[in-house]
């Protein structure tokens, strides 16, 4: 299995899980203020940009690792997965709920979040996360060779 084919699922388990969670709790919603509505535009055609952009990253990432032979970096594309599902799950939301995109997770400082929106940061951290953590692990190994001269 390729490490894209698991970044697929993540994505597709990512968008899946978002976009199920804001359906049940807006229909639901218990009291007028269990479920707030983000009503700042969200331009689907910049996310898809950027979406674009970050797989294009991790792609040079992979290839780049494959050749110093750090290893397949599946927490990056498993992260990316996560981090598309989020990003495109708020903007297809916008499209989806006419009063906006639907929020339901209140967070510390009044701030109110979706699941997207904790994808988004949890796939962003844990790709770069895994890119570290693979390349000092590499050159952990590196040390352990002998060297031959």
């Amino acid at each position: 299995m390729r490490a894209a084919s698991v970044g697929v699922g993540a994505f597709t388990a990512a968008l899946v899980v978002d976009l199920l969670t804001k359906t049940y709790f807006v229909a639901h919603a218990a009291g007028p203020h269990a479920v707030v509505y983000n009503q700042r535009p969200h331009d689907l055609v910049l996310r898809i940009d950027v979406s674009l952009l970050t797989l294009a990253v991790v792609y040079v990432l992979t290839v780049v690792a494959r050749r110093r032979g750090i290893g397949r970096l599946w927490g990056a594309w498993i992260g990316v997965g996560v981090l598309l599902g989020g990003t495109l799950g708020n903007g297809v939301s916008s499209y989806l709920w006419a009063r906006g995109v639907p929020d339901f997770i209140h967070v510390s400082g009044g701030w109110v979040w979706n699941v997207a929106d904790f994808e988004i940061v949890v796939g962003l951290l844990g790709a770069a996360a895994s890119v570290v953590v693979s390349a000092a692990a590499a050159y952990v190994r590196g040390l352990r060779r002998p060297r031959t001269v």
